[in-house]
């Protein structure tokens, strides 16, 4: 047998370095740099089905994609003109058990409108000043800015929110709702899940949730609406000690606390159902809380 020289064993040893390099870059999948001028106020449409979306908001009349396209990816289309710009990631037609897809990271003006559509991945926005829909079937979607508008919906996964949007919408199948801001009108809905929001005051409020724990804080705007419903789970809203609102909570099967001191009555001598109906400051807004079964806690801060 011939002996092996230390100039062979460096020569194999560059040899596997190559060898594994390749199968590493292969992996990682086609890379994408790609770029194009756009509308500082257009919009911009994405569309992927499985992989990753990251949407930046940036100080140039640009888009610029870059990130990987996996074995599954057939081509990216990318098309750009006048005020929309659309970005497309396509898949061999009736293709199954997609695994391998696209990870992108996508720069657009940030005063760009966002469309965003995914079913199999996660969504992030940030930096962008413009309106924002995101929704994915599954993955979570997380929306970070000076967005005026956010509409952000999964049916498997969370829903993350933070800026100073004044029309918020939000929904959940199966996930948690977070949602954190300024003033704004709120629309959250879960079917199984938590929904916990925190601004400074809600100018509206409509909540829903099947089976859940519902947690809101905030001040109530003169005129503010506030609706929460929720079928199995508890309810806690906590507002100022100021607050100016008429109250009106019934549970079908729950207690409620109330830190202003009122107290609640059953409904009927055959149910235990409670009922409590009461004002704070001059009621400028209007809040109506209903559970089936679960508590409902009033809190000051």
């Amino acid at each position: 047998m011939r002996r092996i020289q230390s100039k062979d064993i460096i020569r194999y040893g560059l040899a596997a370095l190559l060898v594994l390099a390749a199968s590493v870059a292969l992996a990682g999948g086609r890379e994408v740099d790609e770029r194009a001028a756009a509308s500082a106020e257009g919009t911009v449409i994405i569309e992927n089905i499985v992989g990753s979306i990251v949407v930046e908001g940036w100080n140039r009349e640009e888009v610029h994609i870059t990130g990987t396209l996996g074995d599954d990816v057939e081509e990216l289309k990318f098309k750009a003109g006048g005020k929309k710009t659309r970005i497309e990631v396509k898949y061999p037609r009736n293709a199954r058990n997609l695994n391998d897809g696209a990870d992108l990271v996508i720069k657009v003006p940030a005063g760009s409108r966002v469309e965003v559509e995914c079913i199999s991945a996660p969504i992030t926005v940030t930096g962008v000043e413009g309106p924002v829909y995101a929704s994915s079937i599954s993955g979570d979607v997380e929306v970070r800015g000076d967005s005026p508008i956010v509409t952000a919906e999964t049916i498997s996964g969370d829903v993350v929110v933070e800026g100073p949007a004044r029309q918020i919408a939000l929904e959940s199948i199966s996930g948690t709702i977070r949602a954190k801001g300024r003033e704004a009108e709120v629309e959250a809905e879960v079917v199984s899940g938590k929904i916990d929001l925190e601004f400074d005051v809600f100018l509206e409020l409509e909540v829903e949730a099947v089976s859940g724990r519902v947690s809101a804080t905030g001040d109530l705007a003169s005129g503010a609406e506030v609706e929460i419903d929720i079928h199995s789970g508890e309810i806690t809203f906590t507002v100022p000690a100021s607050v100016s609102a008429d109250w009106r909570i019934d549970t079908f099967s729950g207690d409620i606390d109330n830190a202003f001191g009122q107290k609640a009555h059953k409904t009927s001598e055959y149910t235990p159902g409670r009922e409590l109906e009461f004002t704070t400051g001059g009621g400028d807004a209007r809040v109506r809380i209903n559970t089936f079964s679960g508590d409902v806690v009033i809190r000051k801060r």
